[in-house]
Formats: C-alpha cells, structure tokens, sequence
C-alpha cells in the first residue's frame, strides 16, 4: 500500500473519531494608514475620471465626486475620531485623471499648509450605469409531451459600477502616501431602477474596504475545531 493512500486512511479514521464543532470568531484586521486616530484630514478635491475606455464621464443627474466626498465624510465622522477639516472655497483639481493628481505635489503641499491638515484625501471616481437588457437562454420542460427545450427570453437588468481611485497625501511634502483603487458592481432586475439609490448601493457595499483605510476594523471567519 502505498504511504500517501494509508495516510489519507488514518486521517479518514480519526476525523470519523474525532468531534467536529464550527465556531465563528472575530479577527482584527489592521488598517491601511498607520494614524493615531486624532489626525487632522482635509477631504477633496474628488474629480469624476472616465474610464473604461470611454472618452467623457457618463451624464447623470448629480454630480457624482460632491456626492462621493460629502459620502464619505459622513462615514469618517461615524466611525472614526479623525479631525475632518472644513471644505476651503476655490479649490481646483491641479488635473483631471489620478495619474497626474499624484504628480502634482506642490499644489498638496500648499493645500495642506492653507488648511493645516496633516493628510489629503482625494482622488478620482467614476459610477456608470449600464443597461444590460437582453435575451437570455433558458431550460424549459414542456407541458405536452414531457422533452426539455431552449427558449430566448427577454431579461431586463440595470448594472450599477463604482471605480474609484483614493488618495491620499502628506499635508506639509504633498507626497503620496497611500494609493487604494476600489471597484463595486451591482445589478438589478429592473431596467429603469433610480441612479442615485444605485450609487448608494455600489457605497454601502465598498464601506467596510473605505473605513478599513483609516481605522481598525473586525472581520468574522468561520472555523473547524475538532473536539474528543
């Protein structure tokens, strides 16, 4: 016999042996930035980046990057201790695509100096909402006499997709600290579901990853305790 198959043998006696008990625990989980938790942050500026190979951002009712910034301020005030610093008038991106936001140090580094924060969060956004009616093929059994058929069906689906790219700087350097693309797809049955309540959906979804950057979190896992 060989050593492999008499191995699994033994595994195979013990664990009919052995009690099996699945226990849930949570896990901390460190975050992106190492902070003390008391740093002064400025949010902005968020600028709407096309991607996916479009040359224009998608029109929408709202404006997706203020929308996204006042988001997430929000969510920072919730769940961390971090001292958000009120938004400064005439603020304009330096450029328009994130490759050449991270480029453009001087233009953090006075930033930071005209609003004493100790880190910039910033970035780039995109929401696309996508029609994805179609026909789709499905199984069917007739009624009749009992065979299994394919039929086109007409499947009316909206996809809502998130694609950020976070940012963030040394308030005094205007250096790069952190780079953090995050993306979220969601979809729903209906063709003409509503565009703000489905970028809220892609936020709520991306929430623990957009907390986690900044503070500690917990996360639950599942595991096998074998017991006598």
């Amino acid at each position: 016999m060989r050593t492999g198959s008499w191995l699994l043998m033994v595994l195979g006696a013990s664990l009919a042996w052995a009690g099996i008990r699945e226990v849930e625990i949570t896990l901390p989980v460190r975050p992106k930035l190492l902070l003390s938790g008391h740093e002064r942050l400025y949010l902005g500026p968020f600028i709407q980046e096309s991607r996916e190979g479009r040359d224009k951002p998608q029109k929408l009712a709202f404006d997706v990057a203020a929308e996204f910034e006042r988001y997430l301020r929000r969510l920072l005030r919730r769940e961390s201790k971090l001292q958000l610093l009120p938004p400064l008038e005439g603020v304009q991106p330096p450029a328009r695509d994130a490759l050449a936001l991270s480029r453009a140090a001087d233009f953090w580094r006075e930033l930071g100096a005209k609003s004493g924060a100790d880190l910039i969060v910033a970035g780039t956004v995109d929401f696309q909402v996508q029609d994805r009616t179609g026909y789709k093929t499905e199984e069917y059994v007739s009624p009749i006499d009992g065979r299994t058929y394919y039929r086109q069906v007409l499947v009316e689906q909206t996809g809502f997709l998130y694609d950020i790219v976070l940012q963030v700087y040394d308030g005094r350097t205007g250096a790069l600290v952190l780079e953090q693309p995050l993306k979220d797809f969601q979809e729903r049955q209906e063709r003409s579901f509503d565009e703000f309540s489905g970028m809220f959906a892609n936020l709520y979804a991306l929430e623990n990853q957009l907390v986690g950057i900044f503070v500690p979190r917990t996360v639950k896992s599942k595991r096998i305790l074998f017991t006598d």
